[in-house]
């Protein structure tokens, strides 16, 4: 060989000795650092505000029944975020004026007999108005005039029982038409036994059949009327927004228009070794069974169903609480947590953070111990830790901006929330829970932003296998305020309460329970927890005036900054728009998608 040659040779191992050194230090991460960014298309146009008055309802309650007090208080916040305004007076005032102006009155009792405004309600009712009664009538045959229970659909009126399960007759909750929730459901209900007049619709049952809300004519207007009891809890929150989006005619109202499917615990570290369950079905490792079959099929779904995964990082599963806080030895973790994390965000999705463990951040006393959990002794110790998975997650994604946090088993303690926000001050989202039990003591919000500048967006259901149950609560929320939001674990096949299921049953299970939402709800727009924050902004901060004409409905916009997507409810049909994209979801029901400050839905003839 000549001098040539071995100066090339040469040259080729100092280039290679480099490229592997610079490789072993990580180079590459750096010279190709992720950002967390939310690609989401801009609206150009702002608007101007309109001085119109919004729509306003009466809210008709009883001061002395803690039930109807909730009702109130539930009515009113939904009508607040939807930007409506609304009266509230006690049902034994007799002085309250039902004025022909409102687009509904919202009675939140059933004791019909104790509404001094009983008649102006029924005058109103009988000239056009729509009269809502939203707790089941609490009086037997005989306790209110015949002709009055004619006027609410009710031929005859019995006792109260309990039932249990739901039936969507119509497509009242829009989405849900033709869809059951009775065997193996919790959903029960007390309400009172009725027969409806013939010419009543149902649009809801209890599995047996029983009447729970039916809607009836009466003169120029209308009743709708729920026969159950209040709960409370959030599950009838879809409910409400529907009877809501019933009254008067071209009842529109605000929604996210979004879905969410957050994985917890990954990337995390995944076991050595056999799992026994694993290998009998499969025959393979936990690593291959993560690497073969659960991940190929999520990253299957999420092509076939349109959707963008946000993953809660873990560095260890130990139960520690105490510092010093320590890296997983050996480079094998390390690299899982590098290759499945990029694969994810190529997908379009988003990494956030679980903790340094499993072990949620809360001190003794928020119902730990019937999870096997360790509490922590101080803030500082949970501080600490965290400081620990921020120099993991830098020093594999340099650059990276984490935004969201999901409490372990859904707990966080008001000194879990300050640590994560000092070590992690740019981590502006909080998911948790929408709805659950006190005496759990779970971190449970509804979909806001705190004075801080923080959002709370809740997930609303789990799991690869969902009862009918949480499939109901799914529809629920949908219609309430237009999310999906469910979650899944890598590892839920090894939990005691999946030890009758296969993984083959829960691939079924979860792809059988997408394909369902899917069909049921194919318009909302995949996003990841900091997407989803941005389309929430413009929620709470947008607002908008209605015009509604003979041939037309005028939508005026204003404080945002993304397409706003809203749910409008109709008999029309609409022929064309203008500075809006309409899609019909429901029966009697449009998704809105504005694409400019002001949009015009124009009614087609009729022929």
């Amino acid at each position: 060989m000549d001098k040539r040659g071995i100066a090339l040779v040469f040259a080729l191992v100092m280039v290679l000795g480099v490229f592997f050194q610079f490789s072993r230090m990580d180079g590459f991460l750096h010279l190709s650092p992720l950002r967390n960014l939310a690609l989401l298309p801009a609206m150009e146009e702002q608007g101007d505000a309109v001085a119109q008055a919004r729509d306003r309802y009466l809210i008709l309650y009883d001061p002395r029944d803690v039930g109807s007090v909730f009702a109130r208080h539930r009515l009113a916040k939904i009508l607040a975020q939807q930007k409506k305004d609304c009266d509230i007076a006690s049902i034994y005032a007799d002085d309250t004026a039902v004025d022909g102006g409102y687009r509904g009155v919202l009675l939140a009792s059933g004791s019909l007999e104790r509404v001094a405004c009983l008649p102006a309600v029924r005058q109103y009712a009988a000239a056009g108005g729509t009269v809502a009664v939203l707790m089941r009538l609490e009086a037997a045959d005989g306790s209110l005039p015949q002709d009055l229970l004619a006027e609410l659909g009710v031929a005859r009126l019995g006792g109260g029982k309990t039932v249990r399960g739901i039936h969507l007759w119509t497509d009242f909750l829009f989405g849900g038409q033709g869809a059951s929730f009775g065997e193996g459901t919790v959903y029960d209900t007390v309400c009172t036994e009725a027969q409806l007049s013939g010419d009543a619709t149902l649009h809801i049952s209890a599995a047996d059949g029983q009447p729970l809300l039916w809607e009836h004519a009466a003169g120029k207007g209308k009743y709708l009327v729920y026969n159950g009891s209040v709960r409370d809890d959030k599950t009838n929150a879809g409910l409400l927004t529907a009877v809501i989006a019933h009254c008067g005619a071209e009842d529109i109202y605000p929604v996210l228009g979004t879905k969410l499917v957050f994985i917890d615990d990954f990337p995390a570290p995944i076991p050595e070794g056999t799992n026994p369950k694993i290998y009998a079905e499969m025959q393979l490792t936990t690593e291959d069974f993560y690497r073969q079959r659960w991940w190929p099929y999520m990253r299957q779904a999420a092509k076939d169903f349109n959707l963008k995964y946000t993953g809660l990082i873990i560095e260890s599963y130990g139960n520690q609480v105490e510092g010093p806080f320590v890296p997983p030895a050996g480079s094998r973790i390390r690299n899982d947590f590098i290759i499945y994390g990029r694969e994810l965000l190529d997908m379009g999705g988003e990494l956030g953070i679980h903790g340094y463990n499993h072990q949620s951040l809360a001190p003794a006393g928020y119902n730990q111990g019937n999870l096997d959990y360790q509490p922590w002794p101080s803030q500082q110790a949970m501080a600490e830790s965290l400081q620990e998975l921020r120099r993991y997650v830098e020093d594999a994604y340099p650059g990276y901006e984490i935004r969201a946090y999901v409490p372990p088993s859904d707990i966080l303690s008001p000194e879990g929330k300050a640590a994560i926000r000092q070590v992690f001050p740019e981590v502006r989202i909080f998911s948790s829970l929408f709805d659950g039990v006190a005496p759990d003591k779970a971190y449970i919000t509804d979909f806001d932003r705190q004075g801080d500048g923080t959002y709370d967006i809740p997930r609303t259901s789990a799991g690869y296998m969902p009862s009918r149950q949480s499939i109901y609560e799914q529809i629920s929320v949908i219609n309430y305020i237009g999310c999906f939001s469910h979650f899944v674990h890598p590892d839920e096949m090894f939990y005691v309460e999946s030890q009758d299921k296969s993984w083959a049953m829960m691939e079924k299970g979860f792809r059988a329970f997408l394909a369902e939402m899917q069909a049921r709800y194919d318009w909302l727009r995949p996003v990841t927890d900091s997407e989803c924050a941005a389309y929430l902004d413009d929620y709470l901060d947008m607002d908008y005036r209605v015009q509604r004409l003979t041939d037309r409905l005028v939508l005026h916009c204003w404080d945002f900054g993304h397409p706003l997507r809203f749910i409008l409810h109709t008999d029309k049909t609409i022929g064309h728009a203008e500075g809006a994209e309409f899609t019909r979801i429901g029966t009697d029901c449009y998704m809105i998608e504005t694409q400019s400050a002001k949009a015009v839905l124009f009614w087609k003839e009729e022929n």
